[in-house]
């Protein structure tokens, strides 16, 4: 699945710019000195946390101190959140602090201490998500919703790998998949063929196979590169088209693999469970009649147990090329149930 990144000035900015949504002047006196104490506490919340999040983005912070900076203004956003319930506002600025520094680091023009000591992990990644449900479940007409539903979706699938077997996460994603394809317009800079390289690859996940297909199909159509054209052959492999999968990753030549070897490396491609992509590997390799290579790609995509809805597929695959080379493969044995 292709990764992309969202530029700080749209969501980073657009959080510390956006105004607080203020009571008015009758609400105000309806409510009392009480509520325009809670107002007035909420507002210096999220102004307060809004300062600490522009410290986090100073070049010349260490680790530390933009940790720090950080945790300041997700605990100032938290309790703006609980002086006013209903706000959608510190929700939404607390989702993009934490994604802008710890998930699209590519969006500065230089890199803060977050992105290079490993200091992302699945609580933050869970956080935004929820953070940004409860955005949009207080706000679901703000414009900014459209721009977090991508990222959104790519934090649900990447959140998977801790909690394989639960297909709720790949559902949510799907939805936000589909809204953002629905909401598309001239106006809105995403990339169509990327939403749908991902929604196929979604598709896909949970075994809807059929759909997987169609939708890499549009996706190549409004112009996916080559990792979208591997998943295609990966899903029609799947479907037992292996005769149609070999044809079309032949079509791309091997320095289209080379390239795409390259962009994994890069992780500018991930793969969820982990080693799922020892499949496309191993389909390519085998295309291309490097067997010895696809043998050892098709053994750890089984040992890894990535998707065993597509287990079966693998090894038929691995059974077919050892055949080839006279040799016979056994799993490995569990050394607990070997006891």
């Amino acid at each position: 699945m292709t990764l992309t990144r969202t530029l700080l000035g749209s969501l980073l900015a657009l959080a510390l710019t956006a105004p607080a949504a203020h009571a008015s002047v009758w609400d105000r006196a309806l409510d009392g000195p009480k509520a325009q104490l809670v107002q007035t506490e909420y507002d210096k919340a999220l102004t307060d946390a809004d300062d600490a999040a522009l410290a986090a983005n100073s070049r010349s912070a260490s680790l530390a101190q933009v940790k720090e900076s950080i945790d300041k203004a997700v605990a100032l956003y938290r309790e703006a959140s609980k002086l006013r319930p209903k706000s959608p506002e510190p929700y939404y600025r607390l989702g993009a602090l934490l994604h802008s520094f710890y998930f699209d680091c590519n969006q500065f023009s230089w890199q803060p201490a977050t992105c290079h000591a490993g200091a992302r992990n699945d609580a933050q990644a869970r956080e935004i998500v929820d953070a940004w449900d409860k955005f949009e479940a207080r706000a679901p007409l703000d414009p900014r919703v459209n721009e977090i539903l991508l990222d959104r979706a790519i934090l649900r699938t990447k959140l998977v790998e801790a909690r394989p077997n639960d297909k709720t996460l790949l559902e949510a994603a799907l939805r936000d998949y589909r809204t953002l394809l629905d909401r598309m317009d001239g106006l809105y800079q995403r990339s169509s063929a990327l939403v749908l390289g991902n929604l196929a690859e979604t598709y896909m996940m949970l075994g809807r196979l059929d759909e997987a297909i169609d939708a890499y199909k549009d996706a190549i159509r409004s112009g996916a590169g080559t990792s979208t054209i591997y998943g295609l052959a990966v899903a029609l492999d799947r479907d037992e088209r292996t005769a149609q999968a070999m044809s079309l990753i032949r079509d791309q030549g091997i320095e289209e693999y080379i390239s795409f070897q390259a962009a994994f490396s890069d992780h500018q491609v991930f793969y969820v469970p982990d080693g799922e992509e020892y499949y496309y590997f191993a389909l390519i390799e085998e295309a291309f009649g490097n067997i010895d290579a696809a043998i050892e790609h098709w053994k750890s995509f089984i040992k890894s147990g990535a998707h065993p809805q597509f287990q079966p597929r693998a090894k038929a695959h691995l059974d077919t090329l050892l055949s080839k080379r006279n040799l016979r493969w056994r799993p490995p044995i569990d050394p607990l149930r070997g006891m």
